[in-house]
């Protein structure tokens, strides 16, 4: 930690420890009421929480929310066996698949990208990692820009990780272990336990050292997460820690060609010959949050939340990077290199919240200020010529290659060396009006100054800062308590190289828009234990930078993308002892203005061609899940069975359309032995239990990942 970012650490830990004092001595008088803190049992035993706090910053009713937001919670991760957040968002319509690059969690929302829009505890979380469910309660996806509350980004949605915390109404703990197909062995555990009356405190852990059905894969993955609790009267404070190490195998896939991915066995690699000693990743991330809650009357409150995080990042790989020769015989193209990251910084983030009434109107006030920094070095050596390789895709011959570091860095080898300091300054109002008992209006604005500075170890150094308002506008109809029915706007913005490293063309450039116009309903089901949601969008970003065909080196800012869509969601117990999640997606996206042509594909043989009218990556027409379990408790006691259906459209490795990644359907079963909510309980996962051959995911045009064969899990857990 610098010293700059230590004086300003320090400088605002004490202006809030004195705010903090002053606030609590003007409160001393007001006691807070019994507010429940708890872990994954916080929005109840069932598929169909009411409550969402990701879309207002404040636990609202999903009814009151005029914008989609999907909640998965924790008892669908456990049902399904979920450990990744790739796991957990297939249940989620309206989101794309990506590889992120062999190293870190990636998503396509609506049609965009969503790398830097990643939450945990609703503070930005986007280094480049694979994110464990470990310590998870719930996931919160907020479709749209989202600006308004959380600052750049966002041209989708964001996802919210929301974390499982400490709970001061009675002692618990789980220990599970779980085994499986490709050499899958997991173990999690927790523990709660209230010291006193006003104390109370949890350990979350896990721990797996599994194979992979990609040939040479593995996970090596050590996590742990202790949190603190203290509530006495009108405050309380939660401080909590988040320690991922991971050792994995780094996997790009498989390669496109003739306009397919490659037809091999899933277990195929193009990759190093030894990938155990020359194809990694080893990642450390952790992160400590501090956050203090002040309740100064009965309607309003006040709130800090501090965090800082250092992430490091050791990452090999060899990979196909283009495939040359013919269409008919295409030659493979490997490359050796390496990246390390090494990243910090800070978020603070301040609110205050009231709850007045203004005549006969209800106000519910958010006011919040946010303060950041990051530091993010990065050194990409893409290795000499001396380390590329070449073999005939027809009958391959994997590289092992030798690996030597440019030291000093040079700008040999496709080389980048140097640290992106990224500051953020940001100020937000949100007005949630309830004018009568059927009409409520959301009015939300937040300011934004957002600066990146390059300083490049091997070349000119950079810096802009952009600034920007981000709006939000939006009106809910309930007619009755089971009928809501809204509308929308909401618009955000998009840095330059808000993902990476400024650049010299694109240092000069502002950010892009995106605005979001959608109409939908949100319906209680079943006297409330079941909801459904249904929305229409048309989601459109413009100012997009696209290549200057007079001049190929330089970006112009004349391009526009748009997606126009639907999504369906169904959640709850649809009758007793039977839950169900279901979703349902369809998305049209497209490039509706550029000028000149996409760069031409790394394929043998390919051409280039115009980018206007191509369809966006990574953007299927439809997506649809279902997921469901049953209690068969009245024919044999303590057991339920569940299963699911996946399907996912035929969509686009790169937004060149070159490579086609094919429609596939999957389908899983489950049973689960619970006798009683304590003690011990065994659970079977049987995954894609057709053999389903597929493609999950994509990087790039010659980077497809396949989807896992037929698997087997079974887990023994015990709570006490």
């Amino acid at each position: 930690m610098n010293q700059s970012l230590r004086l300003r650490a320090i400088a605002v830990a004490a202006f809030l420890f004195v705010n903090g004092m002053q606030l609590q001595a003007a409160a001393a008088d007001d006691q807070l009421p019994e507010i429940k803190v708890t872990g994954a049992q916080e929005h109840g035993d069932h598929y169909a929480p009411t409550n969402a706090s990701t879309a207002l910053k404040i636990d609202a009713q999903q009814k009151d929310i005029p914008q989609t937001i999907n909640v998965i919670t924790s008892e669908v991760m456990r049902d399904q066996g979920a450990r990744t957040l790739t796991d957990v968002l297939k249940n989620v319509p309206g989101i794309g698949l990506a590889t992120g690059d062999g190293q870190r969690d990636a998503f396509v929302i609506r049609g965009f990208t969503a790398l830097s829009d990643i939450l945990l505890d609703g503070v930005r979380d986007d280094s480049q990692y694979f994110r464990d469910m470990y310590n998870i309660d719930r996931i919160e996806v907020l479709k749209g820009p989202a600006a308004v509350l959380y600052g750049r980004g966002s041209s989708g949605g964001v996802i919210n990780r929301i974390t499982k915390k400490p709970d001061l109404t009675g002692p618990s703990g789980e220990i599970s272990a779980t085994v499986g197909s490709d050499e899958l062995k997991r173990t999690e555990f927790s523990l709660n336990r209230p010291i006193s009356d006003t104390l109370a405190v949890r350990v979350d852990g896990a721990l797996e050292d599994s194979g992979s059905y990609r040939k040479d894969g593995f996970l090596k993955n050590k996590d742990i997460s202790p949190s603190l609790l203290w509530k006495d009267g009108n405050q309380s404070v939660l401080l909590q820690y988040d320690y991922q190490n991971q050792k994995r195998s780094i996997d790009f896939g498989v390669p496109g060609v003739n306009g397919r991915p490659v037809n091999v066995d899933p277990s195929t690699v193009y990759g190093a010959a030894n990938a155990n000693a020359n194809d990694f990743t080893a990642s450390v991330m952790q992160a400590t949050t501090a956050q203090y809650n002040l309740r100064l009357s009965d309607k309003t409150s006040f709130s800090n939340k501090f965090r800082y995080f250092d992430y490091t990042l050791d990452r090999n790989h060899t990979r196909v990077i283009r495939t040359t020769g013919t269409a008919a015989n295409p030659i493979l193209n490997f490359q050796r290199g390496n990246i390390d990251r090494d990243e910090h910084g800070w978020f603070n983030q301040s609110e205050l919240t009231n709850d007045v009434m203004w005549g006969s109107t209800r106000h519910q006030i958010l006011t919040g200020l946010e303060f950041g920094e990051q530091n993010k070095y990065q050194y990409v050596n893409n290795a000499l010529v001396a380390n590329y390789y070449l073999t005939p895709l027809s009958n391959p011959v994997l590289p092992n290659l030798p690996f030597t570091v440019s030291t000093p860095p040079t700008t040999a080898g496709n080389n980048s060396v140097g640290t992106s300091i990224l500051t953020t300054a940001g100020a937000y109002v949100q007005d949630l009006t309830s004018w009568n008992s059927q009409i409520k209006t959301l009015v939300g604005l937040r300011y934004d100054s957002y600066g990146q500075k390059y300083e490049n170890q091997i070349g000119p150094n950079l810096k802009r800062t952009d600034t920007a308002f981000s709006p939000r506008v939006g009106i809910v109809w309930q007619p009755t308590n089971t009928q809501s029915y809204y509308a929308s706007v909401s618009k955000s913005f998009q840095p330059s190289a808000e993902a990476g490293a400024l650049a010299t063309n694109n240092a000069d450039l502002g950010p892009e828009k995106t605005q979001n116009l959608e109409v939908g309903t949100k319906l209680d089901l079943f006297n409330g234990a079941a909801s459904f949601t249904a929305a229409v969008y048309q989601l459109t970003r413009s100012d997009v930078k696209v290549t200057n065909p007079s001049i190929p080196t330089q970006l112009i800012q004349i391009g526009e993308q748009q997606t126009k869509g639907v999504e369906l969601s169904l959640g709850g117990e649809i009758a007793r002892g039977w839950q169900l999640i279901g979703s349902y997606s369809y998305m049209d996206g497209e490039v509706t203005k550029a000028v000149g042509n996409v760069p031409t594909p790394p394929l043998a043989g390919a051409t280039a061609t115009l980018l206007k009218g191509k369809t966006l990556a990574l953007t299927p027409k439809q997506t649809a899940s279902l997921w469901t379990l049953k209690s068969i408790d009245q024919w044999i006691p303590g057991v339920q069975v569940g299963g699911g259906v996946t399907y996912r459209g035929a969509n686009y490795a790169a937004i060149d359309n070159a490579i086609e990644i094919p429609a596939f359907t999957t389908v899983d079963l489950a049973a689960y032995y619970r006798p009683a909510p304590k003690g011990m309980s065994l659970a079977l996962n049987l995954k894609n239990i057709f053999d389903r051959k597929y493609f999950i995911s994509a990087n790039n045009d010659v980077g497809i990942l396949p989807g896992s064969p037929r698997s087997v899990e079974l887990t023994a857990r015990y709570s006490f």
